[in-house]
């Protein structure tokens, strides 16, 4: 049966607003979300991939970080003295002969800078971030690099096979970034790049995430992971903003 035209671009419209308020949707999810086949979810893919709305991956589609979502470059030149200072509380942390995990955020990123002057012999890092494979390419560390979907504006890679891989690793600690800090727990922007996290987090002996102050009592996409799971916070965050936010205190380093 024909579907009438202004119920197909009705249907487009919303999936264009899903991407746009998520940045990334897996195919069966988008399938879910609008009940919908995935023959016809491919084809209004296709459509608004012609239109420049949307881009396609291999399992999905996302809506390019560059309309709301300021780019790995431009985000790493944001307060680098508070994002090094919090990268620093990580370093006791890691011991001879560790496996840590560098998600693909600038503040994460920070820590990597810190590896080569750090000398921790037989470390190995894993990482989804090309940034880091770049920083640290050609040192003296042990660099492993998961595989996955490019979102090249961000310099990092995610979905199903990144998330594959991650289940072969045992990591001793993970050092991961978040876009918000709520009473209800850790969020990032994207759900994909969330799966990844929970990967990592469920591979980990210990993981930590660094979230600069300005992020406290903001909520992004995706929730990362409520209080109590084990997830450790390392923050700049006073104790007065941490309170306002309903923060639980006892689950924060502060620096």
């Amino acid at each position: 049966m024909r579907v009438a035209k202004n119920v197909v671009e009705a249907r487009r419209q919303l999936l264009a607003d899903l991407l746009q308020n998520q940045r990334y949707l897996p195919l069966e999810q988008i399938c879910s979300r609008l009940s919908i086949s995935e023959a016809t979810a491919r084809r209004d893919l296709v459509e608004l991939q012609k239109s420049g709305r949307i881009k396609r991956t291999p399992g999905g589609a996302f809506t390019e970080f560059s309309d709301k979502f300021p780019s790995f470059a431009e985000r790493l030149g944001r307060d680098p003295e508070k994002k090094n200072a919090l990268a620093r509380q990580v370093l006791p942390h890691l011991v001879s002969g560790s496996t840590v995990y560098i998600d693909g955020g600038t503040t994460p990123y920070a820590l990597a800078r810190l590896l080569p002057e750090a000398e921790i012999p037989g470390l190995k890092v894993v990482t989804n971030s090309l940034p880091v494979v770049e920083l640290l390419s050609g040192g003296d560390v042990s660099l492993h690099i998961l595989g996955g979907d490019l979102l090249a504006r961000q310099s990092l890679l995610i979905g199903e096979r990144a998330v594959r891989a991650m289940r072969d690793w045992k990591i001793n600690i993970s050092i991961l970034g978040a876009e918000g800090v709520t009473q209800g727990g850790i969020w990032n922007s994207a759900p994909e790049v969330v799966a990844l996290q929970k990967a990592a987090m469920a591979n980990s002996k210990k993981s930590f995430v660094l979230v600069t102050a300005d992020k406290i009592g903001h909520r992004a996409g995706a929730l990362l992971a409520s209080w109590g799971c084990g997830l450790e916070l390392i923050t700049d965050a006073t104790e007065r903003q941490l309170a306002s936010a309903r923060i639980p205190s006892l689950k924060t380093e502060r620096i």
